[in-house]
């Protein structure tokens, strides 16, 4: 890891304490905050992730920083290299049209799911709070800021729709990936476009119409691969 690169901390009391009944536990833990990592660019394409920097930043064992490798590496987020390690990889157009094309039917079903449930609880509060600073920062605080707030829109509407083997098939990490990999080619033009499809979502799953917010949902992720894979290299 660069010595320049801000580290990522892990709140202790989101840590299991080490042991071989939370090993996985923890290393998916590791593998998660790396995913937040890229996603908020303080891991870089290209980067290598050095296993002493990373047992230091998380307070864990080599053994543990393996796994969550390991477990990045099946996940095409991070190659493993001979004689260097791990590095944080960049998706080719291939790579990223099929990660489009699955990400396109599991948001729509998650806008579809938490429409329905966005009178459960205290769903539609929720919701309101993590859309509204979207769409704030991309009115007010300048569209770029906006790009950093959509894992938060993302995981609220996906915790709404509340279906567990919905969120265990969402390529999380593989998603932040992507869009760290596209954060810098993103024009203005771009942002305000996503700003308006953010707001159609919101508004259709607020309105508790979940065929529109299905439809809406996909249609913005059609819309990000017509924007984004004529930028990416073939291969």
């Amino acid at each position: 890891m660069d010595a320049a690169t801000p580290r990522t901390e892990i709140p202790a009391s989101t840590v299991p304490a080490r042991g071989p009944a939370n090993a996985i536990n923890t290393s998916d833990r590791i593998a998660g905050a790396i995913g937040i990592g890229i996603l908020k660019r303080r891991y870089r394409i290209g980067q290598r992730l050095v296993e002493a920097d990373l047992m230091h930043e998380f307070g864990v064992g080599r053994s543990t920083v393996r796994e969550a490798l390991k477990t990045l590496a099946g996940t095409g987020v991070v190659e493993l290299i001979p004689h260097r390690g791990a590095v944080i990889r960049a998706l080719n157009r291939s790579d990223a049209e099929d990660l489009l094309q699955v990400l396109e039917v599991l948001c729509g079903l998650a806008a579809r799911l938490a429409a329905m449930r966005i009178g459960v609880g205290d769903n539609r509060r929720l919701f309101e709070d993590a859309s509204a600073a979207l769409l704030s920062a991309a009115e007010s605080e300048g569209p770029r800021r906006m790009l950093d707030l959509r894992a938060r829109f993302y995981q609220t509407m996906f915790d709404i729709a509340d279906n567990v083997e919905l969120k265990r098939a969402m390529p999380s990490t593989r998603a932040h990936l992507f869009r760290s990999q596209m954060y810098e080619g993103s024009t203005l033009s771009d942002l305000e476009a996503m700003a308006a499809e953010y707001r159609g979502i919101t508004e259709a799953i607020l309105a508790g119409d979940a065929k529109k917010a299905e439809l809406r949902a996909r249609q913005h992720i059609e819309n990000t691969a017509a924007r984004s894979l004529p930028r990416i290299p073939a291969g």
